[in-house]
């Protein structure tokens, strides 16, 4: 790929329209790389990551100290030291107190000279402004802040910067589950099952399900635009949380939360409820991690609780035969839940299934306050019986 001094005097002009677009910076950055202005872009991506720094956007700022660093630029590791000394606080809140942000950028007028004047001429101004721009009070980084700063340090040594272009699939369902990814700078779609599930922008980080569940990956994430993301492998991450306890409740704080955010989009049980219905449902429901080959529903046993899938792949068994597979969203035992009758069949996971857990106690004060869950539950129960029913008679049809 090849650069000219147009577009780099194009990108200048851009920046200085718009000096609070990162997309902007970055740009710039990667031109001057591409027309091998070294230390240009070093110093693009340096200002990028102290202002990122400053201003709370922990990801990026990361991501430009470790992408300094691949260029053996000794900015590299200072920018990080101090991304460390800011955010690695080992506990999950704290904030600074900081001059007040100017509520402006600079007007700059064109700068006169060559395409490379320009755009120094312009790094030069917005760059004192952007590093001097400080909020009064910075969030916690929930990766770096939940850990002191050795297991910081650990951890930032072991990530990747890495770039996708629009369009390009970053996750896919069912992959292995070997990183977890921070997204420094763009927009991702995450989607399953041609569901879109939602988006996530940058300073988000996504990947924490399979990992924490043990599970393959149960959607598609894809860049939506030109992305750049920290892509951290599974055993730092995992070795991490081992270490520092307080990452690893981070982590799964936030699987649980994506997990149920998921399951209200993708699951015919909670579609048809209002939001408020959703919430008081969820508040019930328990997270249960099951190995493979467990079964949590017994064929003629009485059975105790709604389950729902939430990753993972599970299989209805009866006499001894497979008659189902259920996935992601799919709720099961609610017949015998509503009817009171003993399980029809049994249900086992197929490989490390994350399951949410409703008791029968649970189920009927919930469902007392709120109608519209037990006439949801009552629906599936009909058609979870006729389709049981139409199994059966199959089955009759080739005994001879």
């Amino acid at each position: 790929m090849t650069a000219t001094a147009q577009q780099l005097e194009r990108a200048a002009k851009r920046l200085r329209e718009q000096p609070l677009d990162h997309g902007r910076w970055l740009e710039l950055a990667a031109l001057h790389h591409l027309l091998g202005n070294a230390e240009d872009a070093e110093k693009v991506f340096a200002t990028i990551g102290e202002g990122a720094r400053i201003g709370g956007q922990v990801a990026l700022a990361v991501a430009c100290g470790r992408h300094l660093a691949a260029l053996s630029s000794e900015k590299g590791p200072e920018l990080i030291e101090q991304v460390i000394e800011t955010f690695a606080t080992g506990g999950p809140h704290f904030a600074f107190s900081a001059p007040p942000a100017p509520e402006e950028p600079p007007v700059l007028a064109e700068p006169a000279g060559t395409p490379l004047e320009q755009a120094r001429e312009t790094v030069d101004k917005l760059g004192a402004w952007l590093i001097a721009r400080q909020l009064a009070k910075v969030p916690p980084a929930p990766l770096l802040s939940a850990l002191s700063k050795p297991g910081a340090r650990a951890l930032v040594g072991v990530m990747t910067a890495r770039a996708f272009a629009a369009g390009a699939v970053i996750i896919e369902i069912g992959q292995p589950a070997t990183a977890l990814y921070w997204l420094a700078h763009g927009t991702v779609g995450v989607a399953r099952d041609g569901a879109e599930l939602g988006e996530l922008h940058s300073g988000a980080f996504f990947g924490e399900i399979a990992l924490v569940g043990g599970t393959k990956r149960t959607a598609r994430v894809t860049a939506r635009d030109d992305v750049w993301v920290l892509e951290i492998p599974a055993r730092a991450v995992e070795n991490a949380a081992t270490k520092h306890p307080k990452l690893a409740e981070v982590l799964a704080h936030h699987a649980r939360a994506r997990l149920l955010a998921n399951l209200t989009r993708t699951s015919e049980l909670f579609r048809a409820l209002g939001d408020e219905d959703r919430e008081a449902l969820l508040a019930k429901f328990s997270t249960e991690l099951v190995a493979p080959g467990t079964t949590f529903i017994r064929e003629g046993q009485t059975n105790e609780y709604l389950w729902v899938v939430v990753s993972g792949r599970c299989q209805v068994e009866s006499a001894g035969s497979a008659i189902a597979e259920l996935g992601p969203g799919a709720a099961v035992g609610e017949i015998s839940l509503v009817s009171g009758v003993k399980a029809v069949a049994s249900v086992s996971a197929l490989e490390p299934a994350v399951l949410l857990r409703l008791a029968r106690s649970d189920f009927d004060a919930v469902a007392k306050k709120h109608p519209k869950l037990l006439a949801e539950v009552e629906k599936l129960v009909v058609a979870r019986e006729t389709a049981n029913r139409a199994l059966f008679q199959d089955a009759s049809d080739l005994i001879v």
